[in-house]
């Protein structure tokens, strides 16, 4: 009697191979959802279709995380956007200087959670010096001397405020600001410095964004400047 030759067992990259010339494959034969196994890692067996909606649940978490995460920075957007819109009018409005710069604090603490501001201006500028929370910048002064670096290279510097300048900048704070962003009024035309702290120490970090700090500095130097010749 002649021997029943028994067909050639395929091996996996030939299984592999036709399933992905045959992506309906399981749609024609859906019995088969239900007899595949994938193991896990604890040892257990599931079925392919458990499988895949255990796969699914968890892309489908995924996004909306990622989805939850994009609308809460929708909304920090459209906040800032607000208050950086309230600080703009409420400098634009301000009578005065010295009513400027009141505005520019209160805004700073009610909008941006910031408990210190400080805006110092060149002294060819700035010829008086009984406004609070705006100081001439003397060339040889404490606080020159202090940010030397940062007023030879004009760049942003965030990050903690050492307990010196603390108390130079702010002698009358109930609690000394721990950290600080020292931001340039005009760079280009050198019209002085803007000092925002805040009693939290993580408040300001070196690589944290600067757009907000320039978009403050620009409308500061605008209404500084704009007050000082009016």
């Amino acid at each position: 009697m002649a021997e029943v030759k028994q067909p050639a067992a395929l091996d996996d990259e030939q299984v592999l191979a036709y399933l992905k010339a045959q992506p309906d494959f399981l749609t024609r034969h859906p019995e088969l959802l239900e007899t595949l196994q994938l193991q896990h890692t604890s040892g257990s067996a599931v079925s392919l279709i458990e499988r895949q909606v255990e796969v699914l649940r968890g892309r489908s978490q995924r996004l909306e995380d990622r989805l939850t995460q994009l609308l809460e920075n929708a909304r920090d957007n459209e906040r800032r956007a607000t208050h950086v819109h309230r600080l703009a009018r409420t400098l634009i409005r301000a009578p005065t200087l010295a009513a400027a710069i009141v505005g520019l604090q209160q805004c700073m603490r009610e909008d941006f959670g910031i408990d210190e501001a400080w805006v110092g201006v060149v002294p060819g500028l700035l010829k008086r010096s009984d406004i609070e929370g705006l100081h001439r910048l003397d060339a040889e002064g404490a606080v020159a001397r202090l940010f030397e670096n940062f007023l030879r290279t004009k760049l942003i510097e965030c990050g903690p405020l050492t307990e010196p300048r603390a108390r130079l900048l702010f002698p009358k704070a109930a609690e000394l600001p721990q950290s600080a962003a020292v931001v340039p009024l005009e760079r280009d035309k050198n019209l002085g410095m803007l000092i925002l702290a805040s009693r939290d120490p993580q408040r300001f970090q070196p690589r944290q964004g600067k757009l907000f700090l320039e978009m403050t500095a620009e409308l500061v130097a605008a209404a500084v400047r704009a007050k000082l010749v009016s």
